[in-house]
């Protein structure tokens, strides 16, 4: 404990320089919000081509499910650990050059892949070059404003996740009717290509093109440090508040699972239940994806902003225990009702509260952790929310639909009952630690 106190304030002060102009900073965030938008889309593909793999390979949901949750979470987590130590003392704009090369690389190799296991590692890949976005753009955005200015700028790249979602639902559902609706195409360098390989082809494509965005920016002035990035320091910070990043990332998480649960199968249960096919699932819910998420995370954002100058206390966390209580009613209520459209109404009601955790769970990790930590505890945050969200939730509702109702329509009751527990734990888990934030954001000198 003392090394790791030695160590934290070994720097001595400096006199930062002025922030950037609010313009500039903003610029930042909207290319930094295109690339997680593209990095959304190339990750959530594989939504609209459940049938096809399934048909090509000879596997069902559950199997399905582990090559688009665990074979991409997998790396995901796991290569976010050291991109976040790098994320602390190198390059942060340098690593996201290099992760948006990687995955958008790797989305087109998994439209060559000729086997289910070749499919499977190229999804890896795809884990691996995300891995290096998240870490790296929250600790850039914290450090390109003020701290009682972050959380809407935060919040607003956070929301790019829901115009990636939208994207990958309506050009997904587009893209994979189109590709789905001739039979095998030879591409240019990449040979004859089969519907649903074109697919992955026609959305990888696009996320080079941010390379020569994200090349724009600059690495920004690393604030609020009280030492040199240090592992042995950063474990020392979170063994004294361990109790403050537990019910962080355990509440987060639980909301991560609670809209993976509906979000990661709403196009299959819309195909199976009501017999709407791609394209036209695709627009619908790539509209209330965009329209109700991008105003959850908003208005997240501006209420939290608007508390934190009021004077009040433990916002983020407030705000995520009410948003986690509110979601079971429409999660019950996406059930109870049978018609398609009332049931899009509430998707739309869980993605707006579920963008409350998504987006102030992340601005809360900024709020309370030392810059030089930034990375690497944001980095164990993905590691645990995409390891468990990623991995178990849409794990969890296919081994439910496969091999406990045994009715692929059944789709619908696995979906809403992983997302409501996962709602009831999250509740729980903030709630648990609220105290503990108070008392860790005390001692770092923020309310």
């Amino acid at each position: 404990m003392k090394r790791a106190a030695a160590l934290v304030s070994s720097e001595p002060a400096v006199q930062p320089p002025p922030y950037p102009s609010a313009g500039y900073a903003w610029y930042v965030v909207v290319v930094l919000y295109l690339a997680y938008t593209f990095s959304f889309v190339d990750r959530a593909i594989t939504t609209y081509l459940v049938g096809p793999i399934r048909a090509e390979f000879g596997i069902n949901d559950f199997q399905f499910s582990l090559m688009q949750g665990m074979a991409f979470s997998l790396f995901f987590t796991v290569m976010g650990i050291p991109v976040g130590r790098l994320a602390d003392s190198r390059s942060r704009r340098l690593l996201i050059l290099c992760g948006v090369a990687v995955w958008s690389t790797m989305t087109i190799l998994c439209g060559k892949a000729d086997s289910y296991w070749e499919l499977f590692f190229a999804r890896m890949g795809v884990g691996v070059g995300e891995a290096c976005l998240a870490p790296c753009a929250y600790s850039m955005i914290s450090d390109y404003f003020p701290r009682e200015k972050r959380s809407l700028p935060l919040n607003m790249y956070s929301a790019s996740i829901m115009l990636g979602s939208a994207l990958a639902n309506v050009f997904g559902g587009l893209v994979s009717q189109y590709a789905l609706k001739g039979g095998p195409r030879t591409i240019f360098l990449m040979g004859e290509l089969k519907p649903w390989q074109l697919s992955f082809v026609l959305v990888g494509l696009p996320g080079a093109a941010m390379i020569f965005l994200i090349a724009t920016i600059r690495e920004p002035y690393r604030r609020e440090k009280r030492g040199e990035a240090n592992v042995v320091a950063t474990i020392a910070h979170l063994k004294n508040h361990w109790a403050t990043y537990a019910s962080l990332i355990g509440g987060t998480t639980f909301g991560a699972m609670t809209n993976g649960a509906i979000l990661g199968w709403v196009p299959v249960w819309f195909e199976r239940r009501y017999g709407w096919h791609q394209a036209q699932v695709g627009p619908h819910l790539g509209l209330v994806v965009f329209v109700f998420g991008t105003a959850g995370l908003s208005l997240a954002g501006y209420l939290s902003g608007k508390l934190i100058r009021s004077g009040m206390k433990a916002v983020y966390i407030k705000l995520m225990i009410a948003a986690e209580c509110l979601v079971i009613i429409p999660l019950i209520l996406a059930h109870t009702v049978d018609e398609p459209y009332w049931v899009l109404g509430c998707v739309g009601c869980i993605i707006f509260l579920t963008g409350f955790p998504s987006g102030l769970g992340p601005a809360t990790l900024q709020w309370i952790t030392p810059n030089e930590m930034r990375g690497q505890i944001t980095a164990a945050y993905l590691f645990v929310l995409s390891l468990i969200s990623g991995t178990a939730t849409p794990s969890l509702v296919g081994y439910l639909t496969s091999y406990y109702f045994r009715d692929d329509k059944a789709v619908r009751s696995s979906a809403v009952l992983v997302g409501t527990v996962a709602a009831v734990l999250g509740v729980i888990s903030l709630l648990v630690g609220l105290r503990s934030y108070e008392r860790s954001a005390e001692s770092a000198g923020k309310s």
